[in-house]
């Protein structure tokens, strides 16, 4: 086949949630919950822990992925609300917007049940990461909400300070995450571009010991000028997270994470307008996972910090535009409002964060606006990670990085 990027290895089914302020409240009342209880790193062994959790990131303006006891929890949790099924995972998703936008893709899967064999589009050759017998659906509920949502319920009382959303999910297929190089090496032989998704899930060290193992014979395969990215995440087990990179990193060209994860990997909270703040970061980051290139995306700007930055300009332009796009339309995006989205003028306050890390950096950082979306009504929070990956992805092939 003719597929010049490849993807791996997290596929789940979603059910994204209808926002209802009343729902929330009603629940809040209906588990006794208080504003005194609310913590952002709980257990997660009942509903009304999800629901203790799900506030605390809410009113702090944090994204949040959390890993229940049970499936079954996160089903009971999302029944309180409307949804509507779709497939997720990063480099699902990432696979999808690239059917949209042309590019034909090739997928190893980490689940195969009917919502996959159903939503998945004709233009991802896919090899299904586990049997035919092994297909019972294990959604992963996402929460989104907007910001300026006034929650009100018992003592707890406060406004959300930006659109925000959650992820709870219990997935056995995301627990193990398969990975299979001999047979999915036979099929990326001719890429120029492998992203690999989170390990974030992944809760047993034997598990991810074996995964570490195939993950690098798998990239084995590749060409030797591949550009392998490996999208990050909020790990539930912060250790996995730099075993990972360390494992990874000499296989590794470019490490992705939004805003959250950046911090989450500092250990502080800080401001991304704070150019000195999120440079030390990216700094912090490269000396210590190892990997050349470190990328950044988050709701103001995006970043590429590291050896020849320079290359990654139109790869982060295509991610910029691509989020954008789905933050505005949603699922149903047509080349066309892709097209008209790289028309929309820049943040003001993202571009003056890019002049600073230019004159501070100069040709280590490439540094890109995020497109100014204050007029969007009704916009779409869920995904926005995984639709930039989808956007970046074609930049990255030769015929982009030669221009």
């Amino acid at each position: 086949m003719n597929e010049k990027i490849a993807l791996g290895f997290h596929t789940c089914v979603d059910y994204e949630l209808k926002w209802d302020t009343q729902v929330a409240e009603a629940q809040i009342r209906a588990f006794d919950i208080h504003a005194d209880e609310l913590k952002l790193d709980i257990e997660v062994d009942s509903e009304r822990a999800i629901w203790i959790m799900s506030l605390a990131h809410l009113q702090a303006g944090i994204g949040c992925e959390m890993v229940p006891d049970t499936s079954k929890m996160c089903v009971e949790f999302a029944n309180h609300f409307e949804y509507e099924v779709t497939l997720g995972g990063t480099p699902t998703r990432a696979g999808i917007i690239l059917d949209r936008l042309g590019y034909p893709s090739v997928l190893q899967t980490s689940c195969y049940n009917e919502h996959v064999k159903r939503l998945m589009p004709p233009g991802i050759r896919i090899l299904p990461g586990v049997g035919p017998e092994q297909n019972k659906i294990y959604p992963h509920v996402v929460l989104q909400c907007h910001k300026g949502v006034r929650i009100q319920a018992n003592d707890i009382d406060f406004v959300t300070p930006r659109e925000n959303r959650i992820l709870i999910s219990r997935d056995e297929d995301s627990l193990h995450m398969p990975v299979l190089p001999e047979e999915f090496g036979k099929m990326i032989g001719g890429c120029e571009v492998f992203l690999l998704g989170s390990f974030s899930e992944l809760l047993d060290s034997e598990v991810l010991r074996d995964r570490m193992e195939k993950t690098k014979s798998l990239l084995s395969y590749l060409p030797e000028d591949a550009v392998v990215v490996m999208e990050d995440g909020c790990y539930v087990k912060k250790e996995f997270r730099t075993y990972v990179h360390r494992q990874l990193a000499p296989q590794i060209d470019v490490l992705s994470m939004n805003e959250d994860e950046l911090q989450q990997y500092i250990g502080k909270s800080i401001d991304i307008l704070d150019a000195k703040a999120v440079e030390d970061a990216v700094k912090y980051v490269c000396r210590n996972s190892g990997i050349r290139l470190i990328l950044v995306h988050s709701a103001a700007w995006a970043l590429a910090y590291g050896e020849n930055a320079g290359i990654m300009r139109a790869a982060l332009e295509g991610g910029v535009t691509m989020a954008a796009t789905r933050f505005r339309i949603g699922d149903s995006f047509t080349v066309k409002d892709f097209e008209q989205t790289k028309e929309i003028p820049d943040k003001a306050e993202g571009a003056a964060f890019c002049e600073q890390m230019r004159e501070s950096l100069g040709d280590k950082i490439c540094c890109i606006p995020c497109k100014d979306l204050s007029y969007v009504e009704k916009p779409t929070v869920v995904g926005l990670g995984d639709s930039f990956a989808g956007g970046l992805l074609p930049g990255l092939l030769k015929e982009s990085r030669l221009n």
